[in-house]
Parts: structure tokens; sequence; C-alpha cells
């Protein structure tokens, strides 16, 4: 991104409604290549470089796998039974990525990157029409910026997906209400809310419905609006898409509709006990956390005079219709709220923008640009940085071992934010108000590139990547049991399917409807130590505590592999025919039947 991209050479009437016509005399296509170089800088370093987090990423990943290599293609199969929790989009491109890269960590996270890069730009061109050029790349680089926003671009989930398809439905359905490009907008906004679907369900339609409806409600404009939006053969459209994997899965997989519809979405919603209970207002910590620094700005800004905009409107309107759905849902997860990041991008751009450069039609015109919340956005920086030193230092006295285990990565994040701080500061003092936002854009992307070096530092903790290599590579035909917990990469890393003894859990489903749910699960010590007992090569997957108190049941083994509190042990175990051999020949040549034996 370069200086030019938001001098305030850009600014009279490129901030009004009518900005993409203003905007002409600068190539669009330098500041996409801008913001293009910047959002992969930052999403896509070190995507392959890590193993698969435990447990979403190893699921999904686990089940791409499995269609990859010949399984249901409408059936989603996690550990080669039935996975229905989700609609299959992220499956089926988490494929495609796969058909092309090949089996890698890459590969599994691409579609998430990408679809965090398209909400970048879609974030950019619905600012540049709505707004203006410089809305548009100051927007779009907080969004590519933002912590909780750049992390989950680098998880392997649906949210992100999800979120990409939200946005730009979202915004194709303000583009086609304010009559852009002869009103024809919503047709994209109903194919996306089609494909959010299958990303996610039913929520992928119900937020851009329910945030446009509240916009037209707030400025009084509900009647009619079944016809200005083309509702029913739009959501025609919508239906198309998504409906015929609904029917198909529902005619396929019996007991589907009551799983899906009942228990992943009405008790998700209303029940308290059903998962990730959390108090309403958890949603409020999350954004001012996974918004830093630029919430840490939002204080300070007084949108002066600002020029009266119905996209500001509609963006708060998006972002508080998100807060409120989730934040009434009795399961709350940090990622659920990833919708709502995009159109506070834009608002914080405006807020940021109103002070800097107020409108030329504007009272504020006449004044002094409010300068003073860019120039407090370095000390910010830097108070921050010499936060996460501090906090580097004493991670000895930290409970949770991921602050030691990321110390190396956060003294480099905390010189990054000293430095690029006091470089910011030193920029606004000269007023250079666009370079300054050039280099404060650039110091949380290089603080952000330098986050990277966490995942690698805490893999141990959050991943059972290394685990399940050694398991493939020290005991590559061996049969694998999961005790007490399904471990969801080992399946991806050996490539083959693992026999669980104790809770099913999210296998539970699948486990009812499989027709060798004899052969694959067991539930208690004597059928783990029947199954140890089988002739053949054996891995158990254990806790290292169930360890201690089974080892002497187990007998001997061999330690192959260990990774946070889990280990693998590997016992070779002789067919009876084998052993009676090795018995005869013992008696006679004790030596060669050691050989043998060993």
């Amino acid at each position: 991104m370069s200086e030019i991209a938001i001098t305030p050479a850009a600014a009279t009437a490129s901030d009004s409604q009518s900005g993409v016509s203003s905007s002409q005399s600068f190539p669009i296509a330098y500041d996409v290549a801008a913001i293009l170089a910047l959002s992969i800088a930052v999403f896509f370093f070190h995507l392959g470089s890590y193993g698969l987090w435990e447990p979403d990423e190893g699921r999904y990943a686990e089940i791409a796998r499995e269609m990859l290599r010949g399984g249901s293609k409408i059936i989603p199969h996690l550990n080669y039974v039935a996975y229905v929790e989700k609609p299959p989009l992220l499956y089926w491109l988490t494929t495609l990525s796969f058909a092309v890269f090949g089996l890698t960590e890459f590969a599994a996270r691409f579609t998430v990157a990408m679809s965090a890069l398209a909400g970048v730009l879609a974030t950019y061109f619905f600012a540049l029409r709505t707004f203006g050029r410089r809305h548009a790349i100051l927007a779009s680089a907080i969004l590519a910026t933002t912590p909780i926003y750049a992390v989950m671009a680098q998880v392997l989930t649906t949210d992100m997906l999800l979120t990409a398809l939200v946005t730009i439905a979202n915004f194709a359905l303000f583009l086609h209400w304010r009559g852009d490009a002869g009103s024809r907008w919503c047709w994209i906004a109903y194919a996306a809310m089609g494909l959010a679907v299958l990303a996610k369900g039913p929520v992928g339609v119900a937020l851009p419905i329910l945030s446009m409806l509240a916009f037209l409600a707030w400025r009084g404009e509900l009647r009619g609006a079944l016809g200005k939006f083309r509702a029913f053969a739009g959501l025609a459209i919508t239906v198309a898409i998504a409906l015929p994997w609904f029917v198909a899965i529902t005619i396929m997989e019996p007991g589907f509709f009551d799983f899906y519809f009942v228990g992943e979405h009405l008790r998700r919603i209303f029940d308290s006990s059903y998962s990730h209970t959390e108090p309403i207002y958890f949603y409020l910590p999350v954004l001012a956390l996974g918004l830093i620094p630029w919430s840490m700005l939002v204080p300070f800004m007084t949108w002066r005079d600002a020029q009266k905009n119905p996209a500001r409107t509609f963006c708060l309107t998006a972002a508080m219709v998100t807060l409120v759905a989730f934040s009434c849902a009795s399961a709350k997860l940090i990622p659920y709220i990833l919708p709502a990041i995009p159109p506070l991008a834009i608002l914080i751009a405006d807020g940021l923008i109103s002070c800097a450069w107020p409108a030329p039609d504007s009272r504020a015109a006449h004044r002094p640009p409010d300068s003073r919340i860019l120039l407090e956005s370095g000390p910010l920086l830097m108070l921050f940085g010499a936060g996460v030193i501090v906090a580097a230092i004493l991670a000895p006295q930290f409970r949770t071992p991921y602050v030691m285990a990321a110390r190396p990565a956060m003294f480099l994040i905390g010189a990054v934010l000293l430095i690029g701080g006091g470089v910011t500061t030193a920029i606004f003092l000269r007023r250079r108000r666009g370079a300054g936002l050039v280099a404060l854009t650039l110091t949380l992307a290089s603080a952000l590139i330098a986050g990277g070096w966490v995942r690698l530092e805490t893999e141990s903790l959050r991943s059972y990547a290394s685990l399940a290599r050694a398991v493939a590579a020290r005991a590559p035909d061996a049969r694998l049991i999961c005790y007490h917990r399904y471990v969801q990469s080992l399946a991806f890393y050996t490539g083959r399917r693992v026999i669980l003894v104790g809770p099913k859990s999210e296998l539970d489903f699948g486990a009812r409807h499989a027709a060798d749910t004899a052969d694959w699960f067991f539930n208690n010590d004597l059928q783990l130590l029947e199954l140890w007992e089988r002739p053949g090569s054996t891995v158990l997957v254990i806790d290292a505590p169930e360890l201690a108190r089974l080892k002497e049941r187990l007998g001997a083994f061999d330690l192959i592999a260990s990774e946070g509190k889990k280990r693998a042990i590997l016992r070779h175990r002789l067919s009876a025919s084998t052993a009676a051999a090795t018995d005869l020949l013992g008696a006679r040549y004790p030596t060669r039947a050691s050989r043998l034996i060993n």
C-alpha cells in the first residue's frame, strides 16, 4: 500500500457518495494490488507451516480427505461414519484444494484464507461505491489487519467462509436498495445467501435478511420491500442453490432432519445446557480485544459533522444485528461474531476519516482537521508493544503454558509494535496523515506476520500432528485405537480409520447409523484389553494419566510418540500359529527364536 493511496490530495469529492467516478483519475487496480499484497502477506504467511489444530482443523480436513479418497460427496463422513453437523460447502472446497495442492496443511487452510481475501475485496468495493476511495483503502486495510479476522483467516473452520458470503450478501442488498447498476445486485445477494446456507446453515440467509429488514424499518421503508427486492424470485434462487443437498441427505441419511434442524439449531439457540454457554455480554470484550488496536481509537472518534450517508447506518445495523443475534443465542464461540467485523471496519475507517479529513461540504471542513486521533495511534501501539514484552518477561508466572511457549515470538511482536509505533508517531507529528496510516497498517501487518511464529511455537499444545506423523512412520500397518477421546488429526495424517474406546461424542450420530459400529466403537477397559491382545501390530493413543493407570494390564509395549498429554504406544502381537511355531523353535533353538521375536 503506497502513500499516494491515502494522501490528502485524494480528498475532496472522492469521499462522497459518488466515490467511484471521482476516483477514476487514480488507477483502482493499484489500490486492489496493494490491498491484495497486504492481505496475502498477512493471511498466507506460514499458512502450511504448522500442524492441524485440534479439534476443528483435524476434523474438517479429515472429512475432506475421505471425500477425496472416494467417500460420499453428499453425506460427509468423519472416521468413516456419517458426520452431519455442518453442510458440505467447506468440505467440497477443501476437497478441491486437496486435489490441486495435495494433502497438506496449506491445502487444508487455503479455502479459509481465500474466503478472508474475498471478504477484504468485498469490503473495498462496497466502501468505494458508497463512501469513496480513501474509505475503501482504509476500511479494507483495517479489516486485513484486525487480529480476530487475520487469525481466523488461517484456521480451518466454517466461520470465515460464512463471513465472506454474508458480507457479499449484505453489501449487495444495500447496493440494490440504493439502485446501483440498474438494481441487479439483489441476484448476487440471493446467490451468496444460498452458498452461505451450504456453508453453515440457515444463519447464512437469516443475517443478511434481518440486517436489511432492520435497516428498512429504521428508515420507514418496509412497505413495498418484497417487490423492490424481488423477494420471491430471489429466494427461489437461494432455495435452488441450498435445498437440493438438504433434500438429498434427508432421504439418504435417516434421522438427519431431527439431528440437524432441531439439535444443531433450535437446541443450540435456546438450550443453555446444549453447548458453549457464555454470558450475554460475551461478544463485547471479544470485539474490543479482537479489533485491537483499531478499537482503542474508537473512544477518540467524534464523527465531526460527518456527511450523511445511509451506508453508515446500514453498516451499523448489520454489525448490531449480528451482535444481538449471537448474543441472544445460548451457544457462543469467538468465531461466531466474525460477520460483524467487515461492517465494523468500514465504520472505524469512516470515523478516522471524518476526524482527519472532513468532507468538503461539511462545517468541519472550515476548521483545522482533528488529526489528534491519528497521532494517538502511535503511542497506543508502543504501549501495547511494551505490554506484550512485559508479558513475555513474566511468562514463567502465568499458569497457562501457552505464554511460555509463545515467549520468543512475543518478544518479536513487542519489538515490532514498539518500533512501528515510534515511526508512526514521528510521521503523524509531521502531519503526514496518509504516510502515517501506511506506517500504522504496515506495523500491524508485520506484528501479525510475526504472530505466525506463535502458532509454530505452540503447535505441541494445540495439535497432535507430530504424534500422528510418528505413528504413520513407525507403524504404517498397525491397528489404531484412541482411548476415551478421538484424536481428530490421527486419521488424517495416517490415512486410516481409527477404533474408538470410550465416549463417541460427535461421532455418536454416525456410530448409531453405521452398519459396522460393533467393529470400530467400544466402551470399556475390558474391551480395550481384548483389542490390545489381538494378533498383529496395535497402536494405542492414550492420555498419560490413563496410561499410568493401565500400564500393568497392558504389558510390554514401545512408546513411539509423545505430544502434550497424549502418548502413542505400540505392541506387536504374534498370531496363534506363529506363536506356537515360535514356542517350538524356542525349545530347540533358543537363540534363533529370540532373533525371530525381536
